[in-house]
């Protein structure tokens, strides 16, 4: 891994750390404006795909909140594993979650892949913009490549979407993803890729991407 992508993955930990050490557990740490919102967005991710009886893997898991919105909606896993960059919030996440396994880990650091889950999930973890520091489209490439290896069936993929909401205001402290650019990227990986772009803004306009192996 490049010099400057350790310098944005220590960055990435600081930021949360601080914000836990701000908040808690609380969804603000994570970057979520409400409970309300996360939960809308793990509810499109189990209308995209039937999670019932699978080995998951969340990527960029936090408190492993997804796997809490699984229980809640009747989805019974097979077995779950959250992957984090940040110590406190894996830390957390296996105090809320002492049956599941959790692991302190990059994938953007990771070579060497194989598959070690059926579904992998990948939630809120592209939206960072980068500015000048690096490449979003690249490292949103390489993610989904990385991660797309980790899994033999399924991967679910989120990003906020270029196609803004007109009432609510650019950020510039996030990027926005062409939808057409990412299917066409999630095309050259598998030719079974489904985008679904028609769920309502939570507050911004946000898609899913989902990548099936053959």
């Amino acid at each position: 891994m490049s010099e400057i992508l350790r310098k944005i993955a220590k960055s990435t930990v600081a930021r949360y750390s601080d914000r836990y050490q701000k908040l808690g557990r609380n969804v603000r740490t994570l970057g979520w404006g409400s409970e309300e919102h996360q939960r809308y967005r793990f509810e499109q991710v189990l209308r995209a795909v039937s999670l019932k009886g699978k080995n998951v893997l969340d990527i960029g898991c936090g408190f492993g909140d997804f796997l809490s919105s699984c229980s809640d909606a009747g989805c019974k896993l097979e077995c779950y594993t959250g992957w984090d960059i940040n110590p406190d919030l894996i830390a957390e996440a296996k105090l809320q979650h002492p049956s599941s396994t959790f692991y302190v880990l990059n994938l953007a650091e990771q070579k060497e892949l194989n598959s070690i889950a059926a579904v992998g999930v990948m939630l809120g973890v592209l939206n960072f913009n980068f500015k000048e520091a690096y490449d979003n489209m690249a490292f949103s490439k390489m993610m989904i490549q990385k991660a797309f290896s980790t899994v033999s069936e399924t991967l679910v993929v989120d990003f906020l979407s270029l196609y803004r909401t007109p009432d609510y205001p650019e950020e510039d402290f996030v990027f926005y993803h062409d939808p057409a650019e990412m299917l066409a990227f999630a095309l050259e990986l598998t030719p079974n890729a489904r985008l679904l772009h028609d769920y309502s803004p939570i507050p911004q306009k946000e898609f899913i991407l989902v990548l099936e192996h053959v």
